[in-house]
């Protein structure tokens, strides 16, 4: 019996011994396999981050250039010498198409970011909007002005014909007059003569006209007043808004430089 018991154990110990080694092998290449995959996973990732991260730096480098390209657009037309007859119309729409861009790619620079970055355009753009709404005061106001006097002309031609016409009459009085005391009789006898009557007449029409003129001018003289606060409301406005642009596209560029000088962090 005892001869059959000790090789049963030997058998038994033995197959449990090897069982626990397939086991123990088995789950050692699951370990590894586990292991393996999760640093393939891993380096995917990684690769995948890197690869956002330079998408993404190209992204802003392309937008933040074409928003300082629509920025100097902007700053150009504002600074251009006025050479043509009446360019004001034409400069504001320009102005207004050039605004207009900018704040559709300072609207791509939201969907890029970082904040820094789009506070600093937001700020841009708007100190932007802020001029062309200015200037857009100011045109009407030099247009209703230039309205106003086109309806209420002061007519210098008219004043100078009456003027004349009135220096003729009074001339011709003057002569009537020496003639009269040349053959010594009574300036009396002047009384009813036609002449005096169209001295008098030439008199009442450089009044009238003279009033007109100068009802006129004074018109003209308020609208051009108005038109002038204007112009100096708009140059408080440009003044005030080129100092903030000035500290504005500084905080851009800054931002620009840090967001692009930074590699992403991976996730």
């Amino acid at each position: 019996m005892k001869d059959l018991v000790i090789p049963l154990l030997v058998a038994v110990i033995g197959l449990a011994a090897t069982g626990l080694g397939a086991i123990v092998g088995a789950r050692s290449t699951r370990f590894g396999a586990e292991k393996n995959a999760e640093t393939v996973r891993r380096q995917v990732q990684d690769q995948g981050a890197v690869e956002h991260g330079h998408w993404l730096r190209q992204q802003r480098l392309s937008t933040y250039g074409s928003f300082l390209e629509a920025w100097d657009e902007c700053l150009r037309i504002t600074r251009a010498p006025v050479d043509v007859p009446d360019p004001a119309s034409e400069s504001l729409d320009e102005l207004r198409e050039a605004a207009g861009r900018l704040a559709e790619r300072a609207r791509r620079i939201a969907l890029l970011g970082p904040e820094e970055v789009t506070q600093a355009a937001e700020d841009l753009t708007e100190g932007m909007q802020e001029d062309v709404e200015a200037a857009a005061r100011f045109i009407r106001a030099c247009q209703a002005a230039e309205s106003a006097i086109d309806d209420r002309p002061v007519r210098p031609e008219a004043v100078a014909e009456a003027t004349e016409e009135y220096r003729q009459r009074h001339a011709q009085l003057e002569d009537l007059i020496d003639a009269h005391r040349g053959q010594g009789r009574d300036l009396r006898d002047l009384d009813g003569h036609p002449l005096l009557a169209d001295v008098m007449r030439s008199i009442a029409q450089l009044r009238q006209v003279s009033g007109e003129a100068g009802g006129a001018l004074l018109e003209n003289v308020e609208r051009l007043s108005e038109a002038v606060g204007e112009a100096e409301a708009m140059l408080d406005v440009l003044t005030r808004n080129k100092e903030a642009r000035e500290l504005s596209r500084e905080r851009f560029t800054s931002a620009a430089r840090q967001a692009l000088g930074t590699p992403p962090m991976p996730a």
